[in-house]
């Protein structure tokens, strides 16, 4: 018997969730690392930009103090002293990674410098001198080879890989106007290396987050997708419900009455001619059995009662064996009872697991033949009461084993799917939960745990 078409449609969204994550996955991958790489180019310029800058100001109060100390502001406006201005122009040659010096007068003209052939030379066009004469500090860039260099570059040594172009403005003895113009030309390795390295972790810190970020939507969006599933599978299960109740309802209206009145006249035929052939205990049997379908389609149907409910499993499993075992042996197949007492007692209706209990062992006893055996076991694990019901009959491959719980599902000609389903309702609504073990030729083990629950004091 198969689904109903209102119970498999939502099936089908499966593929169309899938499509959704790798959509997603796509997306979202493209979108997180744009935004990582931005970030990372934004990041990376700013923090050269700051320590080129940091680095500039420590120049500037180093030029600053050794003006001060050499009077650097008198012998220029004196227009002489040019030994004041050859000795201080020879501390900066001596600071470490230094290039060239060229001290420029507020008339742009470089009255001194480390490389003799640039005094008295006047370079037009240069912004960043323009700004310093205007009290700015000056970071003109880091350079390498190849790269185009301004007209002040001439003579510089071109082998080195980078440099650091600063403008540093020297001020008069009271701070208030810029007397000249200080440009270092400067190696800086270690500077330059400390930004590449800063830089290098911001990249990968840029892309250790964007993939930590994309794993954390990727997880949300999985965990968005299971739940959308939860609730898919809610709504079959709800349709399922109101399918079958309408089937229980029509089914049980229909032909109770009826199978009550074939069930007496068996008994009566039984009684007053005997049964010599066991015709009228077949008959009587499949009444019985098809009670039994329509009792698991109510039950399965019912909604969990709101009035809490209580038995203890032992009865319950003694008169379950009985029963099974006459049915079993009239069919030539053996039964073995393990029960190891006291099971314990838990929270449901006592007809209702029987009724599980009845489903599972017909199950079993349909799926073995003559010969054949099935092994009932009962005990008492921790907190839980697990029941396992074992047979050795032809088992089920793992396509059917996918499909066992699910309503109407069934491989049997005159089967209604109605069993596991209803032993995984019971489970699931007491808390505990039902396991089916199963492969072709080696029979099939359906092991049921069910919460235990105190037992009321007399």
């Amino acid at each position: 018997m198969t689904l109903p078409a209102a119970a498999t449609a939502p099936l089908a969204d499966t593929r169309r969730d899938t499509r959704l994550v790798q959509r997603f996955a796509l997306w979202g991958a493209a979108a997180i690392a744009v935004f990582a790489v931005v970030m990372a180019v934004l990041l990376g310029r700013f923090m050269e930009q700051q320590m080129l800058a940091r680095d500039a100001a420590v120049s500037r109060d180093f030029v600053q103090s050794v003006a001060r100390t050499q009077r650097l502001d008198s012998a220029i406006d004196v227009g002489g002293h040019p030994a004041a201005i050859t000795e201080f122009v020879k501390h900066l040659s001596d600071l470490p990674e230094v290039l060239r010096v060229n001290l420029y007068s507020t008339e742009r003209r470089v009255i001194w410098s480390s490389d003799e052939a640039l005094i008295g030379q006047t370079f037009a066009e240069n912004d960043e001198l323009d700004e310093a004469l205007a009290g700015a500090v000056v970071v003109h860039s880091a350079h390498g080879p190849g790269q185009p260099d301004k007209t002040e570059h001439v003579r510089l040594d071109a082998q080195d890989p980078e440099y650091v172009e600063n403008y540093v403005p020297v001020l008069s003895a009271d701070g208030q106007k810029v007397v000249a113009v200080v440009e270092l030309y400067r190696r800086r390795a270690a500077l330059l290396a400390a930004i590449h390295q800063g830089q290098r972790l911001v990249w990968l810190s840029a892309t250790g987050g964007g993939l930590f970020l994309f794993l954390c939507l990727l997880g949300f969006v999985w965990r968005t997708q299971a739940q959308l599933r939860e609730q898919q599978r809610r709504l079959v299960e709800a349709d399922a419900l109101a399918l079958v109740g309408e089937i229980a309802a029509a089914v049980a209206h229909s032909i109770r009455n009826p199978l009550g009145s074939i069930r007496s006249s068996a008994e009566l035929q039984r009684e007053l001619a005997g049964d010599p052939d066991g015709h009228h205990d077949d008959v009587m049997r499949h009444v019985d059995r098809i009670e039994q379908l329509v009792r698991n389609m109510l039950s399965y149907a019912a909604p969990a009662s709101d009035t809490p409910a209580q038995c203890d499993l032992d009865p319950l499993i003694q008169q379950a064996a009985e029963r099974s075992r006459a049915d079993l042996a009239r069919q030539q197949k053996a039964f073995v009872l393990v029960h190891e007492a006291p099971t314990g007692h838990v929270g449901a209706d006592a007809l209702l697991l029987t009724q599980v209990l009845q489903s599972l062992l017909s199950n079993a006893a349909e799926a073995t033949q003559a010969g054949h055996c099935v092994t009932l076991r009962a005990c008492r694990d921790g907190t839980h009461a697990v029941i396992e019901v074992q047979d050795d009959g032809v088992g089920m491959p793992a396509s059917e084993r996918t499909e066992a719980f699910r309503p109407f599902y069934t491989t049997k000609p005159r089967g209604l799917g109605m069993g596991l389903a209803l032993a995984q309702r019971v489970a699931l609504r007491l808390g505990g939960d039902i396991h089916l073990d199963s492969s072709p030729g080696t029979g099939t083990c359906v092991r049921l745990r069910l919460p235990l629950i105190t037992p009321p004091t007399p």
